[in-house]
């Protein structure tokens, strides 16, 4: 306890006490204080995916997506002469009726964009987006499977469900400027009031902007004119 000093003038006349060199060190003490613990470095991300070999084998290979209990897990490409080329093609190059899962030159590859896009063919056998609307359609699914992986080489990418719906077949990153916010804000808002059987949605995530989205994009069973397209927030930034 701090105690103010006694002004002179009431020390006038009289004898200052006694005490021992111990005793002041005591009064004098300060209060030890505990010394903070070191913070621990985070541990450097390293990623489950081997991007070394893979890029080896095709450098047009720069992430990877996966979606639990789905058999949607696979390397992401992007051909930087030809939009179209992996719709006919392997991520390994080689030609495919299957296709790839891949992003067109509107995205960048470090998944920074406030749209992704990432398209795949609905194949029959149900490879590549082949059960995309099945999964997503179902009401227990979309809420059971709320979370889209993407790995890349730098960071995991967790990105949580807010739509599931049928759509139109325009190219929404040439019609739509998602940079603009109110054109972002917008667009969602509407996604939103889509009214069909195959609709799913959890407006908890509904995005603003500032936020990034992941799109999953592949024709609609039915109707090859159509899309069906999944919406997903970033939950989790590096």
């Amino acid at each position: 306890i701090w105690l103010a000093p006694t002004p002179a003038s009431a020390l006038v006349g009289r004898r200052a006490p006694t005490r021992t060199y111990a005793a002041a060190g005591k009064a004098n003490a300060s209060v030890p204080t505990a010394t903070p613990e070191p913070t621990a470095a985070p541990e450097p991300y390293v990623s489950p995916i081997d991007f070394e070999t893979l890029r080896e084998i095709n450098p047009d290979i720069y992430a990877w997506l996966t979606v639990e209990d789905t058999n949607i897990d696979y390397p992401i490409v992007q051909s930087p002469e030809d939009d179209s080329f992996y719709l006919d093609h392997d991520s390994d190059g080689s030609y495919s009726a299957n296709g790839s899962i891949f992003s067109e030159s509107y995205n960048s590859l470090d998944m920074s964009d406030p749209v992704t896009v990432l398209y795949g063919h609905h194949m029959k056998t149900g490879s590549m987006f082949g059960n995309l609307q099945q999964y997503y359609s179902d009401p227990g699914f979309f809420e059971e499977h709320p979370i889209i992986t993407v790995y890349t080489p730098e960071a995991q990418l967790d990105y949580r469900l807010f739509a599931a719906v049928p759509y139109s077949g325009e190219h929404l990153l040439y019609w739509h400027d998602f940079t603009d916010e109110r054109e972002f804000d917008m667009f969602f808002r509407a996604v939103i009031n889509i009214r069909s059987m195959n609709a799913n949605f959890n407006e908890e995530y509904l995005p603003r902007s500032g936020d990034r989205v992941l799109m999953l994009s592949t024709c609609l069973a039915g109707d090859n004119s159509q899309r069906f397209l999944v919406m997903a927030t970033l939950t989790s930034d590096p």
